[in-house]
């Protein structure tokens, strides 16, 4: 009996596919993995074991008793989900280095979408300076933020996810040899695109997966103004552009492979 079950519950699995959605910070992500969860699988499985996310408590336990950095684990606690014969989605702010993607990339529809990285940036450092939780949160004005190792991470996030390259002084040091990288495993993925051309990522997704999704808006700003106080300084703004080059460089041309479809 038992081994019957076991053949009907991997028969019923099947007919689903199986997609790690990479939430790029600051991206529409918790939007987009509700959507996309919701136009694919139906809501009981949520409580089962073959779907999960990133889980931030237990990546944060894995770094601090194993002393490794947090993305490392949750890179970990993703290879565990992609391994998994059982597992159908995941979700999270998890990098998708190229031979991660590339040794899964068979079983599993990668998905993932970009914002422009000026404003990612902005959005991020005013979200986690005024949000109520704590994870990640800061007290920096604008103007030490910039100046900081912390400025200077965020303004590489899409070299960071996608190119394998995560120290950011290796990856300024490789500016070329990363935009590339980025470039090819990015194309790698089922469905990718930006927030600026919604309509062709939603078109790309519905194609891919023969749905229609339906995307809400969730996790706006915390502080709107403070935004407008960002934008409205030069000196700031053109730091930020600085900080965000080699991110800007891989977001123009994932824009060219969209518009080019």
């Amino acid at each position: 009996m038992q081994e019957i079950l076991k053949q009907q519950s991997e028969k019923y699995l099947a007919r689903y596919p199986k997609i790690f959605f990479c939430h790029v910070p600051k991206c529409a992500g918790v939007s987009l993995s509700n959507a996309i969860y919701s136009s694919i699988y139906p809501s009981f499985l949520k409580a089962t074991k073959f779907t999960g996310s990133i889980d931030l408590k237990s990546s944060r336990v894995c770094s601090e008793l194993l002393n490794v950095d947090m993305m490392t684990a949750r890179e970990t606690h993703l290879i565990f989900h992609l391994n998994d014969p059982k597992m159908i989605f995941t979700h999270g702010h998890c990098i998708a280095r190229p031979s991660v993607v590339g040794n899964f990339a068979k079983d599993w529809h990668f998905l993932t979408i970009l914002r422009n990285p000026v404003d990612r940036f902005i959005s991020e450092f005013v979200y986690n300076k005024f949000k109520k939780s704590e994870w990640l949160k800061h007290d920096d004005d604008i103007e030490t933020y910039v100046d900081s190792e912390k400025g200077l991470t965020a303004g590489l996030t899409y070299a960071k996810y996608f190119s394998g390259y995560t120290n950011p002084h290796e990856i300024i040091a490789n500016r070329d040899t990363v935009i590339e990288e980025a470039v090819a495993n990015i194309r790698r993925f089922s469905v990718f695109g930006t927030l600026d051309n919604m309509d062709k990522w939603q078109a790309r997704f519905n194609q891919t997966f023969n749905t229609t999704i339906k995307i809400a808006n969730k996790n706006a700003s915390p502080n709107q103004t403070a935004s407008s106080d960002i934008t409205g300084n030069a000196a700031i703004m053109d730091k930020i552009h600085t900080l965000c080059d080699i991110d800007n460089a891989i977001y123009s041309r994932v824009t060219a492979l969209v518009e080019a479809e």
